[in-house]
């Protein structure tokens, strides 16, 4: 299994590629009833939904600094995390992503159905979303020599890589 590194603003860090999946793909599903109202949404979940559909081994790629370009964006993003988060599993369940929005994302990208649901354990989509937060608000600190890694276990710096 590949990890992909999620960055903004610079700052960043690390995590499974599977983590990163759920995580893009929960939000496509909770953003997407805003695109009526928010259009300048729509190219962010439509690179979320192909990122999370094809989960490319050490290639998952948020595209941050890409399409979140305003504090607006900011904001709508991390409204949507609480209640993801409060409606995952608390413990070590499996956590697929299967929701229509996210679905005909994919295939309106290309991705041939059936669409293999992105999947994780609970912990993993809990903690990536935690830090997923973290990052948007400007919140992870330098960490010189090292990166920040995300597992079932929360954020913690590790040495080497970045």
């Amino acid at each position: 299994m590949g990890t992909s590194r999620v960055e903004f603003r610079g700052q960043s860090f690390w995590t499974r590629d599977s983590a990163v999946s759920v995580v893009l793909a929960l939000l496509v599903a909770e953003l997407d009833p805003l695109t009526t109202s928010e259009p300048e949404l729509d190219a962010l979940l439509d690179r979320w939904a192909l990122n999370a559909a094809l989960c490319i081994t050490g290639a998952v790629d948020a595209a941050l600094d890409d399409y979140v370009t305003n504090d607006h964006l900011v904001e709508l993003i991390r409204a949507a995390i609480p209640p993801i988060d409060g409606r995952l599993a608390s413990d070590d369940a499996l956590v697929e992503v299967t929701d229509p929005a996210f679905v005909r994302r994919a295939a309106a990208l290309g991705v041939d159905p059936p669409i293999d649901a992105p999947a994780a354990l609970a912990p993993w989509a809990h903690e990536g979303l935690a830090v997923l937060d973290q990052l948007l608000a400007g919140q992870l600190p330098e960490v010189r020599g090292g990166y920040w890694w995300v597992d079932d276990n929360g954020l913690r710096s590790t040495r080497g890589r970045d």
